[in-house]
Order: structure tokens, then sequence, then C-alpha cells
């Protein structure tokens, strides 16, 4: 990890970006998530009814009405409390509309990086004792500037059974900050116009805190920060934790998605995954 301090209050920028996240995404979620995100959830996941789901950053409630739509009996959480009371909301709404069953999911705010915090919901919601069949993170792992406190929570709140499902931006080809290179050439025997698109890497293994510019857009104040962490410092903490990887899969556009005017578009460069999608499980007590 880079050197460069992140400011004092990381989930500051969420709580800007609340409403603006929630009016992208909406009910159904964005083009990476209903392609690239939720498929993969959905497999990795295999939510069946009756199971206890706790959902990480919810945002606005995305993966937790899916779960709850399978079945599961939902704690949903966010360190945002305005993200929070977006996804309350919009949940309420599909309660109205007969959408969900009531009361299928609770909401509670959590700093996933305070051991504190995890001890006070887990207070707060006693029902859970017993753990939980499927913890979720989606989008979110890089957004976490230290992940020791959720790795030992893990280990803790999941059954024997459970698994801790997450995605997150492929750290190789997306939080390294590669670089997309397009090189653009004539064809003198078919007088075809060919692209070639690469990727370019100039550092992996320390690379600093970046602001998320996709999002500067949405927001008077800088975005979030992105955390990059090269494959090994993303998962020692869970195996450290007593967690093991059982699942890992690699997602992306294919060529039905190509953007024919803009060369430079992410979606055009199929051959470098966009998301990292992995599971994990308790490691086995005769193990």
């Amino acid at each position: 990890m880079g050197s460069q301090k992140p400011e004092s209050s990381p989930l500051l920028p969420w709580e800007a970006l609340a409403a603006s996240w929630d009016e992208g995404m909406g009910d159904e979620g964005n083009l990476y998530f209903s392609v690239l995100e939720f498929p993969v959830l959905k497999k990795l996941a295999n939510v069946r009814p009756g199971m206890r789901a706790l959902d990480l950053a919810t945002g606005n409630g995305l993966v937790a009405r899916w779960l709850a739509q399978e079945g599961a009996s939902v704690l949903a959480t966010d360190g945002s409390r305005a993200m929070l009371e977006r996804a309350r909301n919009r949940t309420f709404a599909w309660y109205e509309r007969g959408q969900l069953p009531e009361d299928k999911i609770v909401f509670d705010v959590l700093d996933v990086t305070n051991p504190v915090a995890w001890s006070n919901l887990l207070s707060n919601h006693p029902d859970t004792s017993e753990g939980f069949d499927v913890i979720t993170m989606n989008m979110a792992l890089m957004d976490i500037q230290d992940l020791d406190s959720l790795a030992t929570a893990l280990k803790k709140i999941l059954r024997p059974n459970g698994c801790f499902v997450a995605t997150l931006l492929h750290p190789i080809f997306f939080t390294s900050g590669a670089e997309r290179q397009i090189t653009v050439r004539d064809n003198p025997e078919t007088s075809e116009r060919e692209v070639d698109l690469a990727i370019v890497m100039r550092r992996y293994l320390d690379v600093p805190p970046a602001r998320q510019m996709p999002l500067a857009q949405n927001m008077e104040s800088p975005p979030p920060l992105s955390f990059h962490r090269p494959l090994n410092e993303l998962f020692t903490p869970f195996f450290k934790s007593g967690l093991v990887l059982d699942a890992l899969e690699e997602t992306n556009f294919d060529d039905s998605f190509r953007d024919t005017e803009r060369y430079h578009a992410a979606k055009n460069f199929t051959q470098f995954p966009k998301i990292l999608a992995f599971r994990m499980r308790p490691i086995a007590m005769d193990s």
C-alpha cells in the first residue's frame, strides 16, 4: 500500500454521494451491476429460503432486496447513514407495492473497520447470535482502508457452512491505475482500419490510494478514495482469520456491449476483466 494518508473521515464522501448514487442505481442497478456483478453474486452465494444473510455496504439496498426475494432474512448495513436512509426508503416502497414481504430486511449502521461497531451491531440484533449463512459485500472492498476488522468479524459470525461473497474492481486491471492503450492502423491489403486495444501497467505492488474519478461528476467535494491491493494483500487478512478461498470469478463485458463510437470506452477492452468476485468459507474444524 502507498504511504499517502486518506482523509480522516473516509465515509463522508459517501454521505454526500448518497442521493446521486441512489438515483443512478434505482431498483435494478446500472449496467455493471446487472451484467457483471449480479450474475456472479447469484452463482456464488447460492441463496436458499430460510437462510440468514448479512449484506455489508448495502448502498441503496440492491443486494439486500435480492437476498430477501430469494427467501433469506436479511440484516443490511452501511457505514453511511445517508445511504441507509435511501435503502430504507426504497425498500419500504417495495413493501408497499407488494414486491417483498414486510420486515424481511432490517437496516443498521456499521463501519466495518471498527471492532466496537461490530460488537454493537451484534448486541443490537441478538437474533443473529447463531451466525449467518451468507454474507455479501458488493463492490466495496476497494473502498475500505483496513480489512483486518472485517476479516476477524467474518470468521466469528459465519456459520460453519456459511460463506462470504464479495465483488470488487479488478486489482490488476483497474485499481492499479492501469492505462488503456489504443493503436489504430490502416491495413494496406484490406483498406480497413484496425484497432488494437491493450492495457499498460506501470505499478502494481505499491499503488497509493486514488480518487474514484467516475464519481467526481456527481460531487461538489472530493470523491471517495479507492485503496489498491495486490492479490496477496487482498486475501491475506481473510486467510489469517481462518477463512479459505473456494471460488474465484473474473467478469467482463463481451463484444455485444462494444461502443463503436468511443474507442477508449472501458467496455471495448473485452480481454481484461473489470470485476473480481470470490467466495470464502471458514476452515473446517477437522482440517
